[in-house]
C-alpha cells in the first residue's frame, strides 16, 4: 500500500514546486506511482519514493527516522 493518497500536497525530493496527486498506479505494487499535477499547470507520473509530503508552507517529514 502506498504511502501518499489522492489530494496529498507533495513536493520532489530534490525540491522546487508543489503538486497534488491526482491518482495512484499500481497502488498495491512494490513501486506505486503518483499521477501529479503541479502549481505550474502540468502533469506527471513520478513513483512515491522520488515524493515527499509537503505544506504550502514548506516540506515536512512525516515519518521519523529512528
Amino acid at each position: 500500500m502506498s504511502g501518499l493518497t489522492i489530494g496529498a500536497i507533495v513536493q520532489m525530493k530534490s525540491g522546487g514546486i508543489h503538486g497534488v496527486i491526482e491518482s495512484l498506479l499500481d497502488a498495491d505494487s512494490d513501486n506505486p506511482k503518483s499521477w501529479v499535477r503541479w502549481d505550474d499547470g502540468t502533469y506527471s507520473v513520478h513513483g512515491q519514493s522520488e515524493l515527499r509530503a509537503a505544506t504550502t508552507d514548506g516540506p515536512q517529514l512525516y515519518k521519523k527516522l529512528a
